[in-house]
């Protein structure tokens, strides 16, 4: 996904405004509505400052993860239901993301038990 698309999933999940995340940044809700369409990038410092606002990294906001690990796919280094879950999870939102690697932890924590 996209940065512009990651911004704006982002603020929606987390119930935000445009002018509420303007507000936290100091700048204007246009600059917001410039990410969120592509006809503006953030500078470092905003980027560092959305990070913080939405708790996820720098990395996570500027990749896009779902070519990433449609790459890795693709290029056959893991099996054919790793792959598929791969693909399944590159499509999910960041909040499910979230949830399934909390249900994993509990896979995780059931298994070695």
């Amino acid at each position: 996904m996209s940065f512009d698309k990651k911004l704006k999933e982002l603020r929606r999940e987390n119930d935000m405004t445009q002018k509420y995340v303007a507000a936290r940044l100091n700048v204007a809700r246009s600059t917001i509505a410039g990410y969120e369409t592509k006809k503006r990038q953030p500078s470092h410092e905003k980027l560092a400052a959305l990070a913080t606002l939405f708790h996820v990294s720098v990395d996570y906001l500027l990749e896009d993860e779902e070519t990433i690990q449609l790459d890795e796919a693709r290029n056959g280094r893991c099996s054919p239901e790793e792959r598929a879950l791969l693909i399944r999870y590159g499509k999910l939102s960041p909040r499910s993301k979230k949830d399934l690697m909390e249900y994993m932890d509990m896979l995780e924590l059931r298994d070695k038990s």
